[in-house]
């Protein structure tokens, strides 16, 4: 939950490397575009969105049900693409915090890819990583599995939840996950962590039997914080990252102010911890977007978390005014990126 926990989770924000070379001729100045709000009251952050072949783009995002009230929960948005540009179907509440047990108090961070993979005999098609906590402090963080024959759902909770168990109850935890398909039988989880790998880590797990789940071993991205999201290419990997730059002196102090796109080439060791290979395409921040926070960030990919194409990559964000209405102010902005001349 990422609302709250930016208080609890202080986590070191590095900054990418700055390079200049035969590739690299300029900063890449995005396209800032409103998408859309959950009206007064509600809050939208967190956004994991894909899109189809025909187009339609399917946004997971974090929402509170109840107008004013803290309580996090998974809404669907649809958007339908026109002449005009995307047109976005009211939310849809797709899955809840459980009555009791790990994830009772919120669930958000949702990631849903597709990923065939069995359960109790049955097929599903459709998986969703996602964050839950049992505690008000929003510390004991972990990360859950439900699975769905349909994108829309409905979803079910995997009843050996949580997929990534975290023991300690004085940290924050493990969450805020992203997936990459790697083949027929595997995924890699990216997710930040408090563990002594603390920042961005990534597991590769065999999931397509649930009944024989094979969790990889917990790998290390060094020069990261938290809140960070990646996308692959044939080529590259690229990156999404909430940042603090500039002065935070006003609420919410804990909320950064910018958020930053960058990339590695898929030859490179992202592991590590001598050399930061990432290198900045551009960013969105204050200036950019008008608004004082620029937070929470995802890649719109296709839906196995990859690029749609080489030429232009979209980021989704939140943006967010500053002061006693900083929270009701969350709704999604896109940022796109013209990738097709940055790397001409």
């Amino acid at each position: 939950m990422r609302i709250i926990s930016f208080i609890l989770l202080l986590v070191l924000f590095c900054n990418c490397q700055d390079r200049t070379n035969s590739d690299v001729k300029f900063s890449s100045v995005p396209h800032i575009k409103y998408e859309f709000s959950g009206g007064a009251g509600h809050y939208n952050y967190a956004p994991s969105i894909i899109q189809d072949k025909y187009g339609i783009r399917y946004g997971f995002i974090c929402e509170n049900r109840n107008p004013f009230e803290i309580v996090d929960y998974v809404y669907l948005y649809k958007g339908i693409p026109t002449e005009n540009g995307y047109v976005w179907q009211p939310g849809t509440e797709i899955i809840a915090p459980s009555v009791s047990g790990w994830d009772n108090i919120h669930i958000c961070d949702p990631d849903v890819r597709e990923f065939e993979t069995t359960y109790k005999g049955e097929k599903y098609s459709w998986i969703m990583t996602y964050l839950g906590v049992d505690q008000w402090d929003c510390k004991h963080n972990q990360i859950g599995l439900a699975i769905s024959k349909n994108i829309e759902g409905p979803y079910i909770k995997f009843e050996g939840n949580p997929l990534v168990p975290y023991e300690d109850r004085t940290k924050w935890g493990v969450g805020q996950s992203t997936t990459i398909v790697k083949d027929s039988t595997t995924i890699l989880l990216f997710y930040s962590s408090t563990t002594e790998n603390a920042g961005l880590c990534m597991r590769e797990i065999k999931l397509n039997d649930l009944e024989n789940i094979v969790l990889g071993e917990e790998k290390r991205i060094p020069f990261m914080g938290s809140n960070n999201y990646p996308a692959m290419s044939e080529d590259n990997i690229y990156m999404v990252s909430e940042m603090r730059v500039g002065p935070i002196d006003e609420i919410p102090t804990w909320v950064g102010d910018v958020s930053r796109l960058a990339y590695m080439p898929r030859t490179g060791d992202m592991f590590s911890e001598k050399n930061n290979n990432w290198i900045e395409i551009g960013h969105v921040g204050p200036e950019e977007s008008g608004f004082p926070r620029n937070h929470n960030p995802g890649i719109l990919t296709d839906a196995k978390g990859y690029m749609l194409n080489e030429d232009e990559l979209v980021m989704y964000f939140t943006p967010a005014m500053t002061g006693e209405n900083w929270l009701w102010s969350y709704d999604l902005y896109s940022a796109t990126f013209d990738l097709k001349n940055y790397f001409k």
